[in-house]
């Protein structure tokens, strides 16, 4: 009872004002980790299968939109998948009535280019269910440590020297994608672009420690997390390219003590997308690649986890947004590592 199939119908378009409103937005983003894209795609359910499928989803609590607008009413909304490759939301307002047989999906991304769906076609959404697992891996950086400014600061004061500018979106979509930094911030018709490249490079490292220490920081919340996943027999870990200097940021509140294992950059041959540290890090704890987790704000640690065999959950405290991470098909879309406990499945007997 987890899959509903329906045919894709136009609707009135009086969704997309509305899913850019910036309280729904907020809500929808907190709840569900999508970050709409205007408007809602729109199901109709042809068969009574399905609308007793639909039927029995509506019977489950899932999230709660509160209006904070007079004009609107009350929501229930539930994480899906389409098609097995976007995550997405049902949107169901709490209306008498509501059409039975209509089923209104949200996502990050315009569904219908992204999948090449035509009119009227038919598709899979499925249920996103509790995720059961024995060892849960943590990227560090934008998923436990807020460390975003720390990157654009130390590459501004490694740049300054040379009259160059770096801007936030070119960090952030250095970190997202594992690229270099400083390909794209030097002219590539310099004559000196590449010694000018090695020496930020190099200014960058040296600066980094204090840079961090000044503008890195843990995540509020973090230690409860990882106590609350603790609490369920999980197995905790971290896989990240950080450098040794962050695990000082992690001493605050214990966390750093509950981790049964921590790979960092220095300890692998190959950084993400390769899995090398996932794989390091599952034979450390001796769990299998299926009952395995990995958490992370990137579309490399996405590309990580496929190549290791363990699922992948995406959170949106990064450098990546909702978007960009939803065309990389993680399993779960999430908007901070708080989240993580309340889609976890109990241990197993």
């Amino acid at each position: 009872m987890t899959i509903l199939e329906g045919q894709l119908v136009h609707g009135l378009g009086r969704a997309k004002q509305l899913t850019q409103l910036d309280w729904v937005r907020r809500q929808l983003i907190e709840l569900t980790g999508i970050d709409p894209h205007p408007g809602t795609l729109n199901l109709q359910l042809l068969d009574d299968a399905n609308r007793d499928v639909w039927r029995r989803w509506c019977e489950l609590p899932g999230e709660i939109v509160v209006p904070e607008d007079v004009a609107c009413c009350r929501a229930h909304c539930y994480s899906v998948t389409i098609e097995g490759k976007v995550p997405a939301a049902i949107i169901r307002p709490d209306s008498a009535d509501y059409p039975p047989d209509k089923v209104e999906l949200i996502a990050a991304l315009p569904v219908r280019e992204h999948l090449q769906l035509a009119d009227n076609a038919r598709i899979r959404v499925e249920l996103c269910q509790p995720l059961f697992a024995e060892a849960i891996l943590f990227d560090l950086d934008g998923t436990l440590v807020d460390s975003v400014g720390a990157y654009l600061e130390v590459a501004r004061v490694a740049a300054q020297p040379f009259g160059l500018e770096v801007t936030e979106q070119h960090v952030r979509n250095c970190l997202a994608v594992g690229k270099n930094f400083w390909k794209g911030v030097v002219p590539q018709d310099r004559g000196d672009c590449d010694s000018v490249a090695k020496a930020m490079s190099a200014h960058a490292a040296r600066e980094w420690p204090r840079v961090l220490r000044e503008h890195g920081t843990v995540f509020d919340g973090v230690a409860r997390t990882l106590a609350a996943l603790r609490g369920l027999g999980i197995k905790l870990g971290v896989v990240s390219g950080a450098r040794p200097e962050v695990l000082e940021l992690l001493g605050a509140e214990g966390i750093l003590e509950q981790f049964d294992t921590v790979i960092l950059g220095p300890d692998v041959s190959r950084g993400k997308p390769d899995p090398e540290g996932i794989c390091k890090g599952l034979s450390r704890l001796g769990v299998r690649p299926e009952m395995a987790l990995y958490v992370g704000d990137a579309p490399v640690d996405i590309q990580a986890s496929r190549a290791a065999g363990v699922r992948a959950v995406s959170v949106l405290t990064g450098a990546a947004g909702s978007a960009m991470l939803s065309a990389y098909a993680p399993d779960r879309l999430i908007s901070s590592h708080a989240r993580l406990p309340g889609i976890m499945a109990p241990a197993r007997a």
